[in-house]
């Protein structure tokens, strides 16, 4: 079993348990991704640095001034607290905010589809799909050093349809994700591919089988080729036992 083939059993076994939104009867998760750790880690930094920077400041002028809390009146303490107390507050719904767009921002290969799934805000969901036999070519893109040290970047997917690009943004392993997208697309038009034969033949049985049960004309040796007005009924009528 060569590398991408165990790539894709593993991510295919690591998701089967999964499920998400508009996902259909019997249709398998390949590849679920979010954006790479690392862009939820600057955000975590910057979410310290405005959570632990008032108290550092307020440390550096009790201890460098004679600032003392004791000596405010009541109503400016009263102030002062409602202001730290709201501060803090935002800086809670900023976070809060943060690991929304972080979390449910997904993008999902499935057997059957690509799915982007993109949070925007607290109360807004953009879902976009695009059927895997549409896709055309899968790139992907590392730009910079920390992109390249870390391994991830954005992959772009070429479509036949109106839309030229689908794009998973800062995803962990871009070259990985595009070789298993690829061999998705191919293993999906394969078994479509099969799909088509295998109604073809069993259309033409189905059309043998009516012709044998058609009377013969005993007056004649001679093979009897149906007109077109005895093909079209024949074929009517193999496709009301289907309906049956």
């Amino acid at each position: 079993m060569n590398t991408q083939t165990q790539n894709t059993h593993f991510a295919l076994s690591a998701h089967r348990s999964l499920h998400f939104p508009t996902q259909r009867p019997n249709e398998h998760i390949i590849l679920l991704l979010r954006r790479h750790w690392i862009i939820f880690g600057r955000n975590i930094v910057h979410w310290l640095f405005l959570v632990f920077f008032p108290i550092i400041l307020i440390i550096a002028v009790v201890w460098f001034t004679d600032f003392s809390f004791f000596s405010l009146s009541r109503v400016t303490s009263i102030l002062i607290i409602e202001g730290f107390s709201l501060y803090y507050l935002f800086c809670l719904l900023g976070y809060f905010y943060r690991f929304v767009d972080y979390h449910l921002d997904i993008w999902v290969v499935t057997d059957q589809r690509v799915v982007s799934i993109e949070q925007q805000g607290l109360f807004n969901r953009v879902i976009s799909e695009l059927n895997i036999l549409k896709i055309q070519d899968v790139t992907s893109e590392v730009k910079g050093k920390v992109q390249t040290f870390l391994d991830y970047g954005q992959v772009y997917i070429q479509t036949a349809g109106k839309e030229e690009r689908f794009v998973f943004e800062e995803v962990p392993r871009p070259s990985q994700v595009a070789k298993i997208i690829l061999q998705a697309h191919d293993h999906a038009a394969k078994v479509d591919e099969y799909q088509k034969v295998k109604e073809s033949e069993e259309y033409r049985h189905q059309i043998d089988t009516q012709y044998q049960k058609m009377p013969k004309n005993t007056a004649t040796t001679n093979t009897h080729i149906p007109t077109p007005e005895e093909q079209a009924e024949a074929d009517t009528h193999i496709k009301t036992q289907q309906l049956k």
